[in-house]
């Protein structure tokens, strides 16, 4: 494993159901969606938490803010801990926590910022972010997406047969996740014989390839910060740092074996 220059945050990942996600389950009642949050100095959320990190309360706001399926932070101020919602269910007072949210909380008091005037609700148009097109498929490269510096990486899984862990589920666990060193794009599923490929005779395993003109340290992050997504699986993680012949500049390739 190389040694970076970056501090790891210590970081829990839940994964929600698909269904929340898309439905952004704050429920509106005379409220209206907003890109920008409502301020609700002293409440806690009660919800679905898609993600929960140890960060600065103006760095969770803008996580969130900047996330099309966070609808709502809160963030203890004794702990730190920043959690972000995929749906909010209802709230309450409680002096340590500030909390955000993108519609007005129903039967709770206003916000710190309330509205100027109410008004109808407007149906949320989101802003298109440039994605690499069948990522299922060959690779595309993106080397820069608007507002977001982080370098771009290629995350490929490949199935052993017979292997006991969900792809899909775990492609979708890495799309979901934020990462801090790369931003992660999971590539194409492959399936593969296990009698013949000699990668499945092993624990299943992350291993993690920067190409010449990469920097090394972000792979070794990469995986530090994939620890609670894989771990849980069973899945392993190695930084091989090998230059290869190969278009992506950052590579972590999962294989999903028998333990």
């Amino acid at each position: 494993m190389f040694a970076y220059p970056v501090r790891a945050r210590t970081a829990g990942f839940v994964i929600g159901a698909l269904s929340a996600l898309l439905a952004l389950g704050i429920q509106r009642t005379n409220g209206q969606a907003t890109a920008e949050l409502f301020d609700y100095p002293g409440t806690a959320l009660k919800g679905t938490a898609s993600a929960q990190i140890v960060v600065p309360l103006q760095e969770c706001r803008s996580i969130c803010t900047s996330r099309s399926g966070c609808v709502g932070f809160d963030r203890r101020s004794d702990t730190g801990v920043c959690r972000l919602f995929a749906s909010v269910d209802s709230a309450y007072d409680s002096p340590t926590f500030m909390a955000g949210t993108r519609s007005l909380l129903p039967a709770y008091r206003p916000p710190s910022n309330p509205p100027a005037q109410p008004s109808a609700v407007l149906p949320r148009t989101e802003p298109a972010l440039p994605e690499p097109p069948d990522v299922n498929g060959r690779k595309v490269q993106y080397r820069a997406i608007p507002g977001d510096p982080r370098p771009i990486g290629w995350v490929y899984i490949n199935v052993c047969t017979g292997a006991p862990v969900d792809a899909t589920s775990l492609r979708a666990s890495v799309n979901d996740f934020v990462f801090e060193s790369l931003r992660l794009i999971p590539g194409r599923i492959e399936q593969f014989d296990r009698s013949t490929t000699p990668q499945c005779a092993s624990v299943p395993k992350a291993i993690g390839y920067a190409s010449a003109n990469g920097q090394e340290w972000r792979i070794g992050a990469a995986l530090q910060e994939m620890g609670p997504i894989l771990r849980p699986l069973g899945i392993g993680t190695r930084a091989d740092g090998k230059a290869r012949d190969q278009s992506d500049r950052y590579r972590i390739d999962i294989w999903l074996s028998h333990q």
